[in-house]
């Protein structure tokens, strides 16, 4: 397990200074918020060899770009809306197989609270979108990720990876807001143990320590070897936020069994 930061902790920083700032306080991966106007550069109009600059420089620092963390959004009743997040899905996938990312990170939510049918209505159409992405996701050596984010539930992000019955799907795992909705985090685990990829890692609010180092206890023997990427958005102080994430993330990690 490793521990890694989003552009959205330092969002004014550029690549070279986002670099830096991960050697200096011993974070060995990034991953990249887009569409939010961050420094970085690794955006979908950005040119090949803009990419392939960032692709350089990272490799050559020994930064893995663990995620590109993009606005795609599969939670409509609208199969065409659908299709058009599809075709933009799509662009990423190239762009992260281009700067060497692994994962890219989606969201399927909010879904219907109450009505179970509309929520089974949205929860299929997600699933067919995943489907509908997954060859070229796996001809570029790209997982996509559903996250565990607003009131997606562990088990209807379950219930999605199930429908589209895909090689290249995945979970990123958010304990903060299935927590808020009150899911536990042993409770989410089990549904999503098998296809967590990729972690936000948060301190404060309504998580816990107790909470973050569950996760720790409970993925370590299951041989997980991704990241916990920091995800704190626009805070007033980026460095102390960053190094008190670091230090609780060596203090979980040094007090797993």
């Amino acid at each position: 397990m490793k521990p890694g930061f989003m552009s959205s902790v330092c969002p004014q920083q550029t690549l070279p200074e986002l670099i830096e700032t991960a050697n200096r306080y011993g974070y060995k991966g990034l991953e990249f918020r887009v569409e939010w106007d961050h420094q970085h550069g690794i955006e979908l109009d950005a040119s090949d060899m803009q990419i392939e600059s960032a692709k350089q420089q990272l490799d050559e620092a020994g930064i893995v770009c663990t995620c590109i963390a993009t606005g795609v959004q599969f939670n409509s009743d609208d199969a065409d809306q659908h299709v058009r997040q599809q075709e933009i899905l799509k662009q990423y996938i190239e762009l992260a197989a281009s700067v060497g990312a692994t994962f890219l990170r989606t969201f399927g939510d909010p879904v219907p609270e109450e009505d179970a049918s509309s929520r089974d209505v949205v929860l299929s159409l997600a699933a067919q979108s995943y489907a509908a992405v997954d060859e070229q996701a796996k001809q570029h050596g790209v997982y996509v990720l559903i996250e565990t984010h607003t009131n997606m539930r562990a088990h209807w992000a379950r219930q999605v990876i199930d429908k589209a019955n895909v090689q290249r799907l995945g979970v990123l795992w958010h304990i903060g807001h299935h927590i808020g909705y009150g899911q536990s985090v042993d409770d989410a685990y089990i549904h999503i143990k098998d296809d967590v990829h990729h972690l936000h890692f948060n301190l404060g609010g309504r998580v816990t320590d107790d909470d973050n180092q569950r996760t720790f206890e409970l993925l370590k023997p299951d041989g997980f070897d991704g990241f916990f990427s920091v995800e704190v958005i626009n805070p007033d102080e980026p460095e102390a936020v960053l190094q008190h994430h670091i230090d609780k993330f060596n203090h979980f990690m040094n007090t797993v069994v």
